[in-house]
């Protein structure tokens, strides 16, 4: 049992290094992954050798980078998720019904990383690349907060102070469990300027067939062009794209 524990442990730890080098745009130093993981800077240097060997990281000569062989991971998950699989004709046909661009989010631990995305016409000015990985107390996010068993929406709000939004405004922690209360409720949520000052979006949850969320499909657009108002016209579209992939769950 002994053996098994270490080993598990080993490999949560490998995976906490690749997690935080993946955060990263540039190469970053033996040193900073240990401060940053917490672990002992012998144990950081052991586990990022392994992970070199396996194509997991890449050695340079100013630090580590992922490696190519999270290419191969991230080409099988396309292949593979159900969701994704499932969401790409959907967001095809809410992309050309409503002219902005769809994306689909899903939870992994307290964040929510974008897994599949079809872009408007004319996109936005910025550009979100698939993987990218946000935080669960904004935008769409708040969808997947809302709908977490009670133990995990308590571990993701941890620590969770009043955050700046995006347009200035403060969001203090009641104001958002009043959001979430209003999304359990309503099953849907719009949001403006909270990461970027003004990007409007609109997102609901997809299900499986046992009732639980599994994901969030949503659409964006510039308040240049819509507004929170003309957004909730298009509710309906966002409502059928994403019963329509809770069916095929």
């Amino acid at each position: 049992m002994a053996d098994g524990n270490n080993r598990g442990r080993t490999v949560e730890r490998a995976l906490d290094i690749v997690d935080y080098v993946s955060t990263v745009r540039s190469p970053v130093k033996l040193s900073q992954i240990s401060r940053e993981t917490g672990l002992h800077l012998a144990t950081t240097q052991r586990l990022a050798t392994t992970l070199v060997q396996r194509g997991y990281l890449r050695a340079t000569d100013v630090g580590y980078t992922v490696g190519p062989s999270v290419l191969s991971l991230a080409r099988a998950f396309t292949l593979q998720d159900r969701l994704s699989v499932v969401s790409f004709p959907v967001l095809q046909g809410l992309t050309d019904a409503t002219g902005l661009t769809s994306s689909i989010y899903v939870r992994t631990g307290n964040t929510r990383v974008l897994t599949c995305r079809v872009e408007a016409p004319h996109p936005m000015r910025y550009q979100l690349p698939i993987g990218h990985r946000l935080e669960l107390t904004r935008g769409s996010g708040k969808v997947l907060l809302a709908f977490l068993p009670a133990a995990d929406y308590e571990e993701a709000l941890a620590g969770f102070s009043t955050q700046t939004l995006a347009d200035g405004r403060e969001q203090t922690p009641a104001d958002l469990e009043r959001e979430v209360e209003s999304i359990r409720r309503q099953g849907f949520y719009l949001s403006v300027s909270e990461r970027h000052h003004g990007a409007v979006s609109l997102a609901a949850p997809i299900r499986t067939p046992e009732g639980d969320v599994s994901g969030a499909v949503n659409i964006v657009a510039h308040d240049d062009t819509l507004s929170g108002d003309e957004m909730m016209k298009l509710r309906p579209q966002l409502m059928s794209a994403a019963r329509s992939i809770s069916e095929q769950m």
